[in-house]
């Protein structure tokens, strides 16, 4: 056996997904991840956060962190038409994001959907009591749920066109607003987390605050670092 010398590159394993769609956690810079907040404070569109994400896949691969795979390499997909069967008439499924991740158990993969910053989870009735989704959050379950499906019902097509390893019903990731919105309002807080427990994992719902944490140790190590 082939003993490897510190800093040598390791050969990419063949079963693994194209090394193209690979990304390094390390590859996230703290020059990056600081831009990423100042663009948050900007509050600017969500088309400019998508170019960003897009710029740096790697960051974006730090969504892994709010699972418990990626420990073994991870892989992002971005603005990939999956529905083969599209036509000029019929706008094919194109999500956002496919990412994945690896561990000892395997692979693990995951469908993104991106709404902007600015936009809200939640809405509150005339009497500010009734609470529901927001326009622009239903109408990212709802783009999740069609992708999720299609994923789930074509698990060869990606495996075999994509060359995603293992490719199996993936979850789904909702990146909706701020913090700020929940905060002080422990009803909504309470609203979110219930909505993550009931859906079994199936589609998360998080903020772009908690997508900067999951590349950061700490708020020190961006402020800091």
């Amino acid at each position: 056996m082939r003993i490897y010398k510190p800093g040598e590159k390791l050969p990419y394993s063949k079963d693994w997904p194209p090394e193209s769609y690979y990304v390094k956690s390390s590859a996230v810079s703290n020059a990056t991840k600081k831009a990423f907040m100042e663009l948050l404070k900007d509050g600017v569109s969500e088309t400019v956060v998508d170019s960003f994400l897009r710029k740096n896949s790697a960051f974006f691969g730090q969504c892994l962190n709010f699972t418990n795979f990626g420990h073994h390499g991870m892989w992002v997909v971005s603005q990939k038409l999956i529905d083969p069967g599209a036509t000029p008439s019929q706008k094919g499924l194109r999500p956002d994001y496919l990412f994945g991740g690896k561990n000892s158990d395997g692979f693990y993969w995951c469908v993104a959907e991106l709404k902007s910053p600015s936009a809200r989870l939640f809405k509150r009735g005339k009497n500010g009591r009734n609470i529901s989704f927001s326009e622009t959050a239903n109408q990212g379950i709802c783009q999740l749920l069609r992708y999720m499906d299609y994923c789930s019902a074509n698990q060869s097509f990606f495996r075999d066109h994509f060359k995603l390893t293992d490719f199996r019903e993936p979850k789904g990731f909702l990146i909706i607003g701020r913090e700020e919105e929940l905060e002080l309002d422990e009803q909504l807080q309470e609203l979110k987390s219930a909505w993550n427990r009931s859906s079994g994992g199936r589609i998360m719902i998080r903020s772009y605050d908690a997508l900067l944490r999951s590349s950061s140790s700490s708020w020190a190590e961006i402020e800091h670092g």
